[in-house]
């Protein structure tokens, strides 16, 4: 809007301009000074005027910019302690991960108070300007501040209370009960007193303006005869400051509306547009009955990617995602961003479940194509869940909870779209159960190992064994690590490996007390047990409590290793180990992402062939060759090559031609609990004398 338009859209009353004019005009003659007396007293008063407008409406510009930055403020504070709940619901989560956290939400609960405290000095101010003297005070405006701080300062201390929980009352009470605090406290009253406060500041902005144009336009009315070119240098720079505030005014609402619905990483709309579009198409399904598609995408090893390359990779990934979604879906889909690594879509017009199948396998082979960050291609891929409304749900709840099941289901395979139906459902529950009883299993002693055999391939000699774990659930029995291990993370996986390394240790005490010689065991150690001391504690304390040799145990370790930010401490523990005389063997070789520097550097006695190369011996000649160059690195780092997967005898002539010594696998032996692995040793004819004492070990051994 231009300053003629502002001008035009002034209302003056045009009998009492005419009169001043012509009074003017008669005593500019007689009264030439006090004219200028009074012109200039009336510019005085003009400029005054002006001035004391526009700091008003500066002082009101303030406030609203404040309470603007308060509801982003608000908001993120409402995400972060809602996460802070879900985390403590979680009892795998680690409490330093949780930590930061609680900062952050002390620290975004101190800025909420620090704005309040800003605001109510700019309140202040408003109040003593000459203007809103005159025009009174907003009753209701004040009345709905003070209730905003009211219910705002509740909220903040709901939250303090969350910071301030102990642990335990996080997931006692705050894991149930806080979500439903929250959503009623900030998602609802609150949101709107913000807006409405928002609108107020805005509004009374608008009458200091339109105060600035009244006035001026009278007191501009009685000095133009004269002074209408000092009116004009005066005042125009002036109207146009007023006319740029008010236009800034309007742009940061815009952008405050944008910021509020979009996230600033991938330009997707955010978690709060993605609720408004979802509550607009089921009130459009009440009314015309026209169903929708929703899907939840996953991605999968994103945290990987981001311990593994940091998060300037993890957001190249996230804006990969976007992009990827954004060309699959149509221009009226909705694709949203929803925090961290989730993502969802909403598709009008789509209510059966093959075309949304069809729709949610295009999004995934989208995902999964290349995804290169400064000249790295970056593995990328994701998991998507899909339901349909009205045939799978009919509120929003239902729909939420049908279509994170179906994810869940396509998490268990990854890099696939799985859209909901009942035998998703009952593999949730199947999980569900099993997730509750390992957080016990190793209370209960429900941990098993299983040895498999190690041996020459030339002679076929005994040379040690690998343990492997297994579940002995109470209902289903003896379950295989593919049933269990997904399940499993953080510090469950560090108990299983405790009871492992026991019973291993109890295993060796009792075969070397009955006079065999089993060899080396190998157990494998996860990262976060190598990262630490954990790991190396763990194995020190079963040689001393069992009296043991520490070269009794070996240590496998992948070769994922390489890419943990703790590699350095990592190596460090590893070579304290094998100062012992441990050796360190790298497993599944071949299959991960290590290069030659970290070979020259990881210190390291064996390389381990992964089954999936040895399986393909005789079917494909690009497996064969691998091995062979597997085995000529090993040799000519100085390293053993161990071959595992072995089950035919045309892939133990293959390997030995190609100069792998050593090997597993059922064309030796099957994983065996530990009575059935000596006694197949007892069996053999070198061992033949000490068959009687093996028979012992039916008492002493644990299988």
């Amino acid at each position: 809007m231009g300053v003629g338009s502002d001008l035009e859209n002034t209302v003056t009353p045009p009998g009492e301009s005419r009169s001043s004019v012509a009074k003017y005009i008669r005593s500019i003659g007689r009264h030439y000074v006090l004219a200028v007396v009074v012109m200039t007293v009336l510019i005085g008063a003009t400029f005054l005027t002006v001035k004391v407008a526009l700091d008003r409406h500066s002082l009101q510009q303030n406030i609203s910019y404040l309470i603007g930055r308060q509801f982003i403020r608000f908001q993120q504070l409402g995400n972060q302690t809602r996460a802070i709940m879900r985390a403590s619901a979680d009892p795998n989560m680690p409490e330093y991960i949780v930590r930061p956290m609680l900062k952050d939400v002390q620290g975004a609960i101190d800025d909420i108070r620090a704005m309040s405290a800003q605001l109510n000095a700019l309140n202040v101010e408003v109040e003593a300007n000459l203007l809103e003297r005159l025009n009174g005070r907003d009753a209701a405006s004040e009345k709905l501040r003070l209730e905003l701080d009211g219910r705002l300062e509740d909220f903040l201390q709901r939250a303090e209370r969350v910071v301030t929980a102990k642990l335990q009352d996080r997931r006692e009470r705050y894991s149930f009960w806080g979500p439903i605090d929250f959503a009623v406290s900030s998602d609802s009253m609150l949101m709107r007193q913000f807006s409405a406060l928002i609108e107020s500041a805005h509004d009374r902005s608008d009458v200091s303006i339109d105060h600035t144009r009244l006035i001026s336009a009278v007191l501009l009315s009685l000095t133009a005869a004269t002074l209408i070119l000092a009116t004009l240098i005066l005042f125009i720079p002036l109207l146009i400051k007023l006319r740029t505030e008010h236009r800034r005014t309007l742009d940061f609402e815009i952008k405050l509306t944008h910021l509020a619905h979009t996230d600033t990483l991938t330009g997707l709309g955010n978690r709060s547009s993605f609720n408004e579009a979802l509550n607009g198409l089921f009130s459009s399904v009440e009314r015309t009955g026209a169903g929708f598609s929703m899907l939840l995408v996953d991605l999968d090893h994103f945290k990987a990617i981001n311990d593994s390359f940091g998060h300037p990779a993890g957001d190249a990934v996230l804006n990969h995602v976007a992009s990827a979604l954004q060309k699959t879906f149509r221009a009226g889909d909705v694709v949203a961003r929803l925090g961290g690594d989730e993502f969802a879509a909403l598709i009008p017009g789509i209510s059966d479940t093959a075309t949304l199948e069809g729709i949610a396998e295009r999004a995934v082979a989208a995902i999964a194509t290349e995804c290169r960050f400064e000249g790295r291609l970056l593995p990328v891929s994701a998991s998507v869940g899909g339901a349909v409304v009205p045939g799978h749900a009919s509120d929003e709840a239902t729909l939420m909870r049908i279509a994170d099941l179906a994810l869940y289901a396509a998490k268990a395979k990854r890099n696939t779209a799985v859209i909901f139906d009942e035998a998703s459902f009952a593999q949730r529950l199947e999980q569900n159960r099993l997730a509750a009883a390992l957080a016990f299993a190793a209370d209960r002693d429900e941990f098993v190992v299983y040895y498999q055999q190690k041996v020459n391939l030339q002679t076929g000699e005994h040379l040690g064994f690998e343990a492997l774990v297994r579940w002995h659930h109470p209902q289903l029995g003896i379950l295989p690590p593919g049933r269990f291990l997904p399940l499993m993370e953080g510090h469950l996986i560090n108990s299983m490996t405790r009871c492992i390394i026991g019973i291993v240790a109890r295993d060796l005490r009792a075969w070397k007390a009955a006079g065999l010689n089993v060899g080396s065991v190998a157990i494998n150690l996860t990262e976060a047990l190598l990262v630490s001391q954990d790991g190396y504690d763990l194995i020190a304390a079963a040689v001393k409590a069992n009296r043991l040799d520490w070269r009794d145990f070996a240590i496998e370790v992948t070769e994922d290793v390489f890419l943990n930010r703790g590699a350095d401490q990592i190596a460090e523990t590893i070579s304290r180990f094998r100062k012992h005389g441990v050796a360190i063997s790298l497993d599944d070789f071949g299959t991960g992402f290590a290069s030659l520097v970290h070979l020259r550097d990881f210190p390291f006695d064996e390389l381990k062939i992964d089954r999936s190369f040895v399986a393909e011996i005789g079917k494909d000649i690009r497996s064969e060759q691998i091995i062979r160059a597997i085995i000529d690195l090993a040799r000519n780092l100085g390293k053993r090559c161990v071959a595992e997967g072995i089950e035919e005898e045309s892939q133990r002539h293959f390997l030995l031609n190609a100069g792998c010594e050593i090997g597993q696998g059922y064309l030796y032996a099957k994983p065996e609990p530990a009575l059935a692995a000596v006694e197949r040793l007892a069996r053999r004819p070198a061992l033949r004398g000490i068959a009687g004492r093996s028979r012992r070990l039916r008492v002493e051994s644990i299988s």
